[in-house]
This record gives structure tokens, sequence and C-alpha cells, in this order.
């Protein structure tokens, strides 16, 4: 997914819609007299926006800082399980962009997209873990969420790492192993990473 970006809906109320407009379908078709065509349509149901199309526009919409059109764009692409629109939804909760800011709300959006392997996403979903916030803090939780990011070379999750073993967040304290994620990070580009290794002194 592009990193520069930063489904409560479920199956059973479409599939609920679904079998209701088949049955009225089938009760228009029973009462038109037999032999004679039905009415020509005027006008075709619009198409609905395949998951990837409607992401896309999300994200041109957040560009253009129309936060209310990414948002009814990432939902578009979040309710067919798009796990990128899923991760935007949760940033713009985070962010309060368009939305009142809701960190509840960001971390359901978050481990949406974090289940689906997005790494900024659990990554994300640790942090909040980790600050206790719109969740309950636990570190367990936290440390679980930022090693799965971690993993697939996320350099904030690997920062974020360290910073728990240097404080002893959940873990015990342990400078040695807190260095070994601030290098991991700094490797992949971190600018804070390497920022925390200079004032640690490390060389």
């Amino acid at each position: 997914m592009e990193r520069s970006a930063r489904r409560r809906l479920t199956l059973a109320p479409a599939l609920s819609m679904t079998a209701v407009a088949l049955m009225a379908a089938a009760s228009l078709v029973a009462a038109q007299p037999v032999g004679k065509p039905s009415a020509p349509t005027t006008s075709a149901p619009a198409a609905v926006p395949s998951a990837e199309e409607a992401y896309r526009k999300g994200q041109d919409f957040l560009l253009k800082q129309n936060y209310a059109e990414a948002m009814r764009a990432y939902r578009a692409a979040a309710a067919q399980g798009n796990a990128a629109a899923q991760y935007g939804i949760g940033d713009l909760y985070f962010a309060g962009w368009g939305v009142p800011k809701d960190y509840r709300e960001a971390m359901h959006w978050y481990l949406l997209a974090a289940a689906q392997g997005v790494s900024e996403a659990q990554g994300n979903a640790g942090t909040l873990y980790m600050m206790g916030w719109g969740v309950p803090q636990d570190y367990k939780k936290a440390m679980i969420w930022l090693r799965k990011a971690a993993d697939q070379g996320n350099e904030a999750s690997q920062r974020t790492i360290g910073i728990m073993y240097l404080k002893g967040l959940g873990v015990a304290p342990d400078r040695a192993e807190a260095i070994r994620w601030f290098r991991m990070a700094a490797d992949n580009g971190d600018d804070e990473a390497k920022g925390v290794l200079k004032q640690l002194d490390v060389k």
C-alpha cells in the first residue's frame, strides 16, 4: 500500500438486502401478464466502484484535503475488505481530519487492516496499546503488534520497541536490546532512531 496515506460493515445486512431485492423482483416478474414484455428501463443502475478504484479516489481526495469525500471513498473500499482503505479510515479518526478525533474508532480500523498484514496499521495499533489511547494500556498487546510490524521492516515500530526496552515498558529494561532495535530502525532510514542513538552516545 502507499505509505504516504496515512468494516464495521458486515455481510449479513448486505445479504438480507439482497434477499429482499430478489423477492421483490420475483413478485414483479410474477405480476407481469404472460406474453407481454416488460417496459424497457430508461437507465441502468450505477455501477459500484471496485475496492481499488474507490481507494484511489480516497487517496486523491486526501491529497486535496477533502476529508469528507476521502472518508466516503475509503468506506466504499473498506466495505469490500480493502485493507489500505481500512488503514486510511483509521488515520482520519486518529488525526481528526473531517471527523472528530476518536482513538477508539481509529484502533478499530487499524486492527482490521493489521489483521490483513498492513505493517503501518500493526505499528499504529501497537503504539495505541502502548500509550493507552482509545484502549486500556496493554504493553503485552503493544509488543505483539509492534513485533509483527517490525518483522516486516517497519522502522517506526522497530524504534518504538527500542523505546519499550530502554524504558522497561512491559519488559525488563535492557539498554543493549534497546540499542539493537534503534540500530535496526536507523539502518532502515529512521531519523528519530538515529537521533536516539546519538543521545545515547552510541557509535
